[in-house]
């Protein structure tokens, strides 16, 4: 049981994570508004090249903040990833050209870079052993409670109110988390902590080292990133354009997706307990190949409600066991550095194929970045299969990285 300042801190960083993850869905959730009512989005394309263009500067930003926050485990960081989040997505209600709400999505991506570099590795300094898979695993799921309610959210306040509700909305509540995270996390560490912590990591950080500590999990990591973009940016259209779902209806089928998926986050640690780490990766691997199939191929609601709790259960494993493979991996030293390269190569995974897919749904339909995604799964799959059977990968526990003294 976790207990004092440290469930304190986890529900302040987990708050932020909802808040951060629920906020970088909702103007994917609307793109079918804008793109059916031609206001702003003009083609699938348009979608993709919006999605690229943000993520680049995550890639950017997060790597900057990745290298700047080593050592300092400031709670304001968090809360300047909500200010910046929630003033973006108002003044993306004022936008009156396709580039101007890029400008501001620029905006919003920015503050969602923060998050990752920092809020995971607070958990992963604070926590070990079972009590690192719990609170992953605790995290995580709070990240897929802020995408819940932002899709249950959006599609409704879309349809009876207009495109800039949702935003309003969200910005709203980002605003108010910078008020509530600083609350929680108020004495978070006592002076002499921070000290020894900072005394601890006070060694040269490593990106090489912390690279070292990740390699083996990045082609999952580029799985994970691409399993969301697909989902998040293309399946509210091929709900609503291949399937015929009211944007109202399309909320609430994304909304059991993330409910599955939170479901399965806060089951992980009992689910890692049991089958390890890896073994929970091979078995989520296969569902979401299988489902990606379906939906790529088939054309009946209750069967895509259906497959979609069902991904959501599988995809949402996979996060908080690639997060707790990186975190006793890498020295503590590097875990900031760590978790900043991960998220890049999981925002590399979304930029590159949500670009790709717009311009493939342009050239053979909604449903081919699906497609794209079942065969992707195949290959990773694969790949797992093979460093599980080399040892590569424990198929009972974590990797420890080999890490050479300085």
């Amino acid at each position: 049981m976790i207990k004092g300042k440290k469930r304190r801190l986890l529900g302040s960083v987990s708050l932020h994570h909802a808040c951060n993850d629920g906020s970088t869905v909702v103007l994917p959730t609307i793109f079918p508004v804008l793109l059916t009512q031609g206001l702003l989005i003009r083609s699938y394309s348009d979608i993709g090249t919006t999605v690229l263009v943000g993520l680049v500067t995550a890639v950017i930003f997060q790597a900057f903040v990745g290298h700047f926050a080593k050592t300092r485990h400031s709670r304001y960081y968090l809360a300047l990833d909500a200010l910046l989040v929630g003033t973006s997505l108002i003044l993306m209600t004022q936008s009156t050209s396709y580039w101007m709400l890029v400008l501001f999505f620029i905006g919003m991506r920015m503050g969602t870079s923060i998050y990752h570099p920092v809020g995971i590795s607070w958990i992963s300094h604070i926590f070990s052993g079972k009590d690192l898979d719990r609170a992953m695993g605790f995290q995580s799921a709070f990240g897929n409670i802020g995408v819940l309610l932002a899709f249950a959210s959006t599609g409704f306040l879309a349809q009876h109110y207009g495109w800039r509700a949702p935003l309003f909305l969200w910005g709203a509540i980002n605003l108010v988390a910078v008020a509530i995270g600083l609350y929680l996390s108020r004495n978070a560490y006592g002076k002499g902590e921070i000290a020894q912590q900072i005394e601890d990591e006070k060694e040269p950080l490593s990106w090489t080292k912390a690279f070292h500590g990740i390699k083996t999990f990045i082609p999952l990591m580029i799985l994970g990133g691409l399993a969301w973009g697909i989902t998040v940016n293309y399946a509210p259209s091929l709900l609503n354009h291949r399937l015929g779902v009211p944007m109202s209806a399309t909320g609430i089928i994304m909304g059991c997706w993330m409910a599955a998926g939170t479901l399965s986050a806060f089951m992980y640690g009992r689910v890692s307990a049991r089958l390890g780490r890896a073994r929970t990766l091979v078995y989520a691997y296969i569902v979401i190949a299988v489902v990606a199939v379906i939906f790529g191929l088939g054309r009946s609601v209750p069967l895509a409600i259906g497959a979609f709790a069902i991904f959501g259960i599988a995809l949402f494993s996979t996060y908080p066991a690639n997060l707790s493979f990186i975190g006793s991996s890498v020295e503590p030293r590097n875990r900031t550095a760590a978790f900043s390269l991960a998220s890049n190569i999981m925002i590399f995974g979304n930029s590159i194929f949500s670009f790709v897919s717009g311009r493939i749904s342009d050239t053979y339909g909604i449903n081919a970045p699906f497609l794209l995604l079942g065969a992707m799964t195949v290959i990773i799959l694969t790949y797992l299969v093979m460093m599980i059977r080399t040892g590569r990968i424990s198929a009972d526990g974590c990797r420890i990285a080999r890490v050479d003294p300085q």
